[in-house]
């Protein structure tokens, strides 16, 4: 009752603060209150933002000595900048109130998800992944977070994890424990005190000098509750909690349910060791073995085209002899390794772009493999001379650290060309199997600047951003000007003004110069596999009608001629959803999944698969994860609030719709969304102002039939049927012939008898039936 009386006197105090202001933070409301402290929303008003404004509570005796510890380990994490870390604004002092300004987080906690019983596993590896990988960050300038528990990580909409606290939870644990060791306070299995005792570390309890591990022993008890629903040690008292915790083994993880992954159990296990020497060592490790069963766990169940294949990753070559002008030559040796090492289908190669981070960092190869989760890696090093090169290549074996490989080549940069054939030739044969091709001796072009700019321009695309991507364009350009038979000069200046025009700055002027960069490609090449992905992304457009038959038809040549390659599989299986054929698309993308398992787009689409097929969780899963990888995926924010709205989720749905307008405002994908949330929720005038401005606007960064059918169904809900078919019908003319969608979508049940849509249902299923002949299984 004490303590109860205490909280109530707490919440009415906390109340009394609305409306006051504290430097420069005008308290709004109060948001919940903790062991050190009560939390407010405020307005800063010297810089006009929403703040979360934490006001700590005195203690009494000690509070200046107290004070000084809280500010100096607050001004310390306030240094702090990770995603996954709350950002501390400003720490300091006015008259009685000793004040923390942080980020405005929005979302639920971990002990707020677990009122819903134990998380799913790929939900909880994804949420574990995030905070080994902020805690990584923060131990990395030597922080130690101190309170890791449910209530202090939070998950935001777009599935997002935020670390709440540092700064102060170290300090609020270390008197919770004096407090409970010496006071021995009233108890119960559910209050404040016992939140932060069961998940302390057993040295925590012995007195012990701590350091990162202890975070790490209480990450692995928060896994654990999330894995099993109850906690590892639920001891009735300090005391019995506290010896479970120093002497007793937790339950077999693996005993909580058929669900829990046995390698996940591993790995809960290892962190919950009760001697620090005895656990993962560095949140690093953590990170990197939750995010590999993540992606293991994202694939399912192992295509067949990809069984038994193994992973390899080719690291850029590092630059012994340091010249800015010459550091392309890393990435441009590694990209053309990755190539044609893929093109024979027989290997699993990361694409280029997953092992960039590697290009200006010294790695323990054997480390690089795990983190990109592959049986062999390559590396190595080039030292260059004038126009004298010797390149140094090894390949490892990450199983048992051993080398495969170990060659030294020698070549003027005029026979580059040929040095890489060699090289992709050694690595072949040293992992068992027969070069795509034999080694040519004929370079690609006699003209060492063309040569030396095509390189250049591959290593810019490797960046994938506009500034990068236009710069790759106007080397290619002057490539192509200097030999005008440079055949993969043209091929690559194909891929860069699709990239552009397709995604970057979407326009007529760079799909004109993609149409004669693949015309001039194709003439000089009729096998270049890059050039029929760029000529199927150029037809499967709406400048160019969707040409669905072309497409795929380009994409299965360029996948004859370089089996398994990631970016064909991507954009065959995004082409095969559109025309109805899921289950195909879904193979497809699993395959290229496989290679590169941090593909945004190749998870987004899957996710598409999912929801097009009523699978609405799971779509929204791999929605999640594309949003996890890549903040900024255009198709994941646009299509996230889907799987919420149809599965009748709308509190979820609405999140996601106001997480992706702040990285895509006032896109017409995202208003539709709007107008069919507040459709299902009855408003009707709401509903259709929102649909008829999506209509009006300008297009969206997504296709524009995607809006459209989404319009269709927040007319349906409304009842207005002429209008659902009518956008159904043009949807389906401008890309989106999607019969089963159409057929199956559970907004268009109450008009599946109307002559209009049963006209429409009939011309698609031809065509879909059309599609599945030519490009369904066999």
């Amino acid at each position: 009752m004490a303590g109860e009386a205490h909280e109530n006197g707490r919440r009415h105090a906390g109340s009394l603060m609305v409306g006051q202001t504290i430097s420069h933070y005008r308290i709004e409301a109060q948001l919940g209150s903790g062991g050190m402290g009560v939390v407010y929303r405020a307005h800063d008003q010297r810089l006009q933002r929403k703040v979360a404004l934490k006001l700590l509570q005195e203690r009494g005796a000690g509070r200046t000595e107290r004070w000084a510890r809280v500010l100096a380990e607050a001004r310390a994490a306030s240094a702090l900048n990770h995603p996954g870390i709350t950002t501390i604004y400003e720490v300091g002092e006015e008259g009685e109130h000793l004040f923390i300004a942080m980020e405005l987080v929005t979302g639920r906690t971990l002990r707020e998800e677990l009122r819903g019983g134990a998380m799913e596993a790929r939900a909880l590896l994804r949420v574990g992944a995030q905070v080994a990988e902020a805690l990584a960050a923060a131990h990395a300038q030597g922080i130690v977070h101190g309170d890791i528990k449910p209530e202090n990580v939070i998950v935001q909409a777009d599935g997002r994890v935020k670390l709440l606290d540092f700064g102060i939870a170290r300090q609020l644990a270390a008197e919770t424990l004096t407090a409970t060791q010496s006071a021995a306070p009233a108890w119960a299995p559910d209050s404040a005190v016992a939140g932060t005792l069961a998940y302390m570390a057993p040295e925590q309890f012995r007195g012990e000098v701590t350091d990162a591990r202890s975070d790490l022993f209480s990450l692995g008890v928060t896994l654990y509750e999330l894995a099993a629903g109850k906690r590892p040690f639920p001891g009735p008292t300090p005391a019995a909690l506290a010896a479970q915790i120093q002497n007793h083994a937790p339950p077999a993880l693996n005993a909580a349910g058929p669900k829990v992954p046995g390698e996940l159990a591993r790995v809960v296990h290892k962190l919950m060791e009760k001697q620090p020497g005895a656990r993962y060592q560095s949140a690093q490790e953590v990170k990197v073995d939750l995010t590999n069963l993540s992606r293991d766990l994202e694939l399912g169940v192992t295509p067949t085209a990809v069984a038994g294949k193994r992973a390899v990753a080719v690291l850029p070559f590092k630059l012994l002899t340091p010249n800015p002008e010459d550091e392309y030559l890393g990435v441009a040796l590694a990209d053309s390794l990755i190539n044609q090492l893929g093109s024979s289908g027989e290997l699993l190669v990361r694409p280029v772009n997953s092992v960039l981070r590697y290009a200006r960092q010294a790695m323990d190869p054997l480390l690089a493999a795990r983190e990109l989760n592959v049986q062999v890696l390559v590396d190595g090093s080039i030292q260059k001379y004038g126009q004298q090169l010797r390149v140094h290549v090894q390949a490892w074996s990450a199983g048992d650290g051993s080398t495969l490989l170990s060659a030294k080549h020698d070549s003027e940069m005029t026979g580059l060309f040929a040095l890489q054939d060699k090289i992709a030739e050694g690595l072949a044969r040293a992992l068992g199997f027969k070069p795509a091709a034999e080694v040519r001796e004929e370079p690609p072009t006699r003209n060492p600047m063309a040569y030396e700019l095509y390189l250049r321009g591959v290593e810019r695309l490797s960046r994938l951003n506009r500034w990068d991507t236009r710069t790759a364009v106007e080397m290619l350009e002057n490539a192509t000007r200097l030999d005008p038979k440079f055949a993969d000069a043209w091929a690559r200046l194909a891929e860069a003004c699709v990239l552009m025009g397709g995604t970057m700055e979407p326009g007529p002027l760079w799909m004109g110069k993609a149409e004669k960069a693949v015309r001039r490609a194709l003439t000089l090449d009729p096998e270049n596999a890059e050039t029929h992905v760029a000529r199927a992304r150029m037809v499967w457009t709406p400048a160019k009608r969707f040409q669905h038959r072309a497409a795929l038809r380009s994409l299965s040549e360029a996948l004859r001629h370089s089996p398994g390659w990631p970016q064909a599989l991507v954009w065959r299986g995004c082409i095969l959803l559109h025309v109805g054929l899921m289950e195909e698309a879904q193979q497809g993308l699993l395959e290229a999944l496989a290679s590169n398992p941090d593909d945004p787009f190749a998870l987004n689409f899957l996710g598409q698969t999912y929801l097009y097929r009523n699978s609405y969780d799971e779509g929204t899963e791999y929605m999640v994860s594309a949003l996890t990888i890549d903040r900024g995926n255009v198709w994941a924010n646009l299509f996230a609030p889907t799987g919420p709205l149809y599965s009748g989720q709308l509190e979820k749905a609405e999140s996601l719709i106001r997480a992706g307008a702040q990285v895509l405002p006032d896109d017409p994908m995202l208003i539709a969304c709007e107008g069919l949330l507040w459709a299902k929720r009855g408003e009707r005038r709401r509903a259709e102002k929102l649909l008829l401005s999506a209509l009006r606007k300008p297009k969206s960064l997504l296709h524009t039939h995607h809006m459209v059918h989404t319009a269709a169904a927040g007319y349906a809900v409304l009842g207005n049927t002429t209008k659902a078919v009518a956008l159904l019908g043009t949807a389906s003319s401008n890309g989106l012939p999607n019969y089963p969608m159409f057929r199956d979508d559970p907004h268009f049940k109450s008009f599946r008898k109307n002559p209009g849509f049963l006209r429409l249902m009939a011309k698609l299923k031809r065509e879909w039936e059309g599609y599945a002949q030519e490009f369904g299984k066999r």
